[in-house]
């Protein structure tokens, strides 16, 4: 792949360098004009495709400039030394000068001259008209370089609509693009929701991604631990060299431009209508065309800047007299409306902006807004404003509804000491700080269960809150109301954390038959129906039954979606258990999408989420059998995770890790990290625990050099067994065959066979061949496993059949079989037989063989290897023809084909 960046390197940039270099090459073509925005590449595009084409045309440079495009033929003045002031006054004097300099030039080099002028915005009109005529002359190639609204080239691109020059856009870098250039300039993995968030705040402008990997590591909101780099937070880019290209821009524009910008920066987004109105319906087209606006489809034509960071950084140049006068001209216009009873809670976004609006304005909002917006800020998820709305309010009567919201924001961010200060309050009844509300009761009880959840408490802990929030809410209703009792929500809460607390303590038996009990009820609001279904997802995908995981998992996800922004908080919660029931329904292209969604999903949830996000991203490719994939994806999430882990994934995420490292053999730092397990105390969930401990102890077997130690994995897996944990068991029982012991395969078969999803299908056909002894059965299992996404189990299959023809002496089926996995290996995903099982040591290689190999890989005889290892001649010939056996060939000049597909990784070795 060709990439763009920093020196001699081009990222995602192949299509257009072809385009750009075949075009030139055309001979019915006279040349090429590229255009794009402002840091989008074009520059060095064009840099590349002049070296590309070096040995056949001599590149020469001109670049415009604002200074140039005043004076006549400026940007050319390098060619016109000779020409006299008369001269200057012919157009055809000139064009003789600069033709005879580029006809001198060609003779000179022997090649075709190519003439690339950047910045051709710049140009003056007549050096646009002289670059035109050559062009038409065919004497040169010629490469233009341009912003996309450039009137003075509007005769060059004439020459584009006629066919003359070929036109090639220059759009935006695509998230994998940003994500290996991001990969390539901090030298080590990156989180790919990391890399994700600098996509979405640059647009894929190459320039800004740069800006903004500058300026997160000045801030620390990029941090690099073990070799691998996440993101903690989005920085602060006001103060950056873009400020200094916006105010270039910002100064390039009209006043009536500049107003629709500035406001439409402020107010985020705005009816199109209002827009115009306190400025300039001329000035929006031309900031639409100009590609800086965009009008969304919406009923209202909603008009919202294009580029992110324009938004962020025009926000800041704006003073703040400025921003409160284009504030009133705007709510003279339009009434966004109120965070109290929101008319369009699709639009909460943007009822919150313009509370924050008011405040940068110095406006004292009323306390009941305040809380409003506080509140949606933190089920929004973002608690920065949940702070800041929170902190705002002052009269004493409504203190106690803001430092729940302040807790709720504190919890959000991790930091549950101070959470818990705030919630001291939950103790007392009325104070100065005014009374509880059931409202504010209810939001600090679920945020102390969840920091009890996320602190790995024990779950009479829990239980203990919920008792305390039945006995106060109910006091609460009584002072109202003498003849109430316990409210109908508070009683259903109570029940809710009843099965919370059961799964602290990992009974989920039982807290399968409680959340069975609570599935007859009507939940009371949606927050609660979305916890239970939630809860009940991750019940039932760890006892096994994942069909019916996945409808719970989907209601809750229909809630969320639902919620238009009310209850995204929980996005992580939902993912978390979504996913789950997809990976072990075998749902593997169902996980990718829901994945997807997430990367597209708010900002601010995405750097949330990154750490978990990742580890989901590599549990998936871990599953698929991809574990070189699976560990790139996860080293970097094990150390976000180490930073933020509101999910508890990340024991899980070091057993998988550690795994991955060992099997394939990365024993870099941000690798081998994932092996260490956390301290004592943070397990996290018990059916993910059980797993990241069997990972662990397969990457142990792995690494061993005693053969397989099966006794480990056995008894996690009765474990998990007893516990009624049957995913989990299933997850063990796969690596107990991957680590050799098949004392397993019948348990495996038996358990997989009334398991639902195609991961338990492919599994169970493959357990049910091994134990038959039949290799064509097993050979056909790799084609279920294939199918299924399987593909080291695929692997793994064909190996035992490799392994039943050896030991029966059919060397031809035996090769025949190598040779299979040897032309299969991309659609395996590049997993090789040096993955399968100690257990098949007739296919692997000894430590002498593979010395040997080595050597004749390098050159040597078999003389020579004889000289080297003391043995005579004719026993090193009958090590060669066993390796040739074993490789499934019959000549040296297979050797190294076949040895690579069979073992990954090269390998070194000297005569010397």
């Amino acid at each position: 792949m060709t990439y763009w960046g920093q020196g001699s390197q081009l990222f995602g940039r192949d299509r257009e360098l072809t385009e750009v270099t075949s075009r030139l090459l055309d001979p019915g073509l006279r040349g090429v004009v590229l255009l794009g925005a402002e840091g989008i590449g074009k520059s060095s595009l064009a840099a590349h495709a002049a070296e590309h084409l070096s040995s056949m045309m001599a590149p020469y440079y001109v670049s415009g400039s604002p200074v140039l495009s005043r004076m006549q033929y400026g940007i050319l003045s390098t060619y016109l030394g000779s020409t006299t002031a008369a001269d200057m006054e012919s157009p055809l004097a000139v064009l003789r000068t600069v033709r005879a300099h580029f006809q001198r030039l060609t003779e000179t080099s022997g090649m075709q001259t190519l003439l690339v002028v950047d910045n051709a915005q710049h140009l003056d009109e007549a050096s646009a008209h002289l670059l035109t005529q050559l062009a038409m002359s065919g004497e040169l190639r010629l490469m233009v370089i341009s912003r996309a609204r450039a009137p003075r080239i509007h005769e060059l691109l004439s020459l584009a609509r006629d066919g003359l020059l070929a036109r090639v856009d220059l759009g935006p870098l695509s998230a994998q693009a940003v994500h290996e250039f991001c990969v390539s300039a901090l030298g080590g993995p990156v989180l790919q929701a990391s890399s994700t968030v600098l996509h979405r705040m640059s647009r894929g402008n190459p320039l800004y991604v740069k800006e903004l990997l500058t300026r997160a590591r000045l801030q620390q909101r990029l941090v690099e631990r073990n070799g691998a780099w996440f993101l903690t937070g989005e920085s602060d880019s006001a103060d950056t060299p873009l400020a200094d290209l916006i105010k270039t821009m910002l100064a390039s524009r009209s006043p009536a431009e500049r107003s629709v910008l500035e406001t439409t920066a402020l107010a985020v987004r705005l009816p199109r209508s209002v827009v115009s109105a306190v400025s300039d319906d001329e000035a929006v087209r031309s900031l639409v065309i100009d590609g800086l606006l965009e009008i969304l489809p919406d009923r209202d034509e909603s008009a919202h800047l294009v580029q992110p960071l324009h938004e962020e950084i025009i926000r800041s140049l704006v003073p703040a007299a400025r921003s409160a006068e284009i504030r009133a001209k705007v709510l003279s216009r339009y009434d966004p409306g109120t965070l109290i009873d929101p008319k369009e809670p699709s639009g909460l976004d943007i009822l919150l902006r313009h509370a924050e609006w008011a405040l940068d304005c110095g406006e004292q909002l009323p306390p009941e807004d305040l809380l409003a917006a506080a509140r949606a800020a933190n089920d929004m998820g973002d608690a920065a404003r949940g702070m800041r709305f929170a902190a705002a309010v002052r009269p004493l009567p409504f203190r106690r509804e803001a430092e729940v919201e302040l807790a709720v924001a504190y919890a959000r961010q991790g930091s549950y000491g101070r959470a818990r200060t705030q919630l001291e309050a939950l103790k007392t009844g009325t104070d100065d700080a005014g009374a509880w509300t059931q409202l504010s009761m209810r939001r600090a009880v679920f945020t102390g269960a969840l920091m009890l959840r996320q602190t790995n408490a024990e779950g009479r802990t829990l239980t203990a809150l919920s008792e305390r929030w039945v006995e106060a809410a109910t006091a609460l209703a009584v002072r109202a109301d003498a003849s109430a009792g316990t409210p109908a929500g508070v009683r259903a809460g109570a029940e809710l954390l009843a099965a919370a607390a059961l799964l602290l303590d990992g009974s989920y038996t039982e807290a399968r038959s409680c959340l069975a009990g609570l599935a007859t009820q009507e939940a009371p609001d949606p927050e609660q129906a979305l916890v239970f279904h939630g809860l009940y997802a991750e019940v039932l995908t760890a006892c096994g039954d994942v069909e019916a995981a996945l409808q719970q998992a989907q209601a809750a996800a229909d809630l969320l979606d639902a919620s238009s922004g009310q209850l995204w908080s929980y996005s992580g919660f939902v993912f978390v258990r979504h996913a789950f029931a997809l990976l072990h329904a075998g749902r593997f292209t169902q996980l990718e999408q829901l994945a997807a969604r997430v990367h597209s999903g708010p900002r601010h949830l995405l750097t949330a989420m990154g750490g978990t996000l990742g580890v989901i991203e590599g549990a998936l490719e871990i599953h698929r059998g991809r574990l070189h994939e699976g560990l790139r994806r996860l080293r970097p999430a094990v150390e976000s995770l180490r930073d933020w882990d509101p999910e508890l994934m990340l024991p899980y995420a070091q057993g998988l890790a550690g795994y991955a490292s060992a099997v394939v053999g990365d024993g870099t730092p941000a690798a081998g990290s994932g092996s260490r397990m956390t301290a004592p105390g943070y397990t996290g969930p018990r059916h993910l625990w059980l797993t990241a401990q069997a990972y662990a102890a397969a990457a142990e077997a792995s690494q061993s050099t005693e053969g397989p130690t099966p006794d480990r994995l056995a008894a996690l897996a009765a474990e998990a067994r007893a516990a009624g944990l049957h995913s989990s068991e299933k997850d063990i029982l796969e690596l107990c065959l991957a680590v050799g012991d098949l004392a397993q395969v019948g348990r495996l078969a038996e358990l997989t066979a009334d398991f639902d999803g195609g991961e338990a299908r492919a599994l169970h056909t493959y357990a049910a061949a091994v134990a038959s002894g039949n290799p064509d059965r097993m050979v056909a299992a790799a084609e279920d496993a294939i199918r299924a996404q399987k593909y080291l189990v695929a692997v793994e299959s064909i190996g035992h059949a490799i392994r039943f023809y050896g030991n029966h002496g059919n060397l031809r089926r035996q090769r025949a079989l190598i040779q299979q996995l040897r032309r299969r290996r991309e659609e395996l995903a590049g997993v090789t037989v040096s993955y399968l099982s100690p257990s098949l040591h007739l296919v692997r290689l000894t430590r002498r063989e593979h010395e040997i190999v080595d050597l004749l890989l390098s050159g040597a005889t078999t003389k020579d290897i004889a000289v080297h290892f003391t043995l005579s001649q004719r026993t090193v010939e009958g090590h060669v023809y066993r390796i040739y056996v074993k490789l499934g060939i019959s000549r040296r000049a297979d050797l190294d084909a076949a040895y690579r597909a069979l073992e990954p990784g090269p390998r070194t070795a000297s005569l010397l």
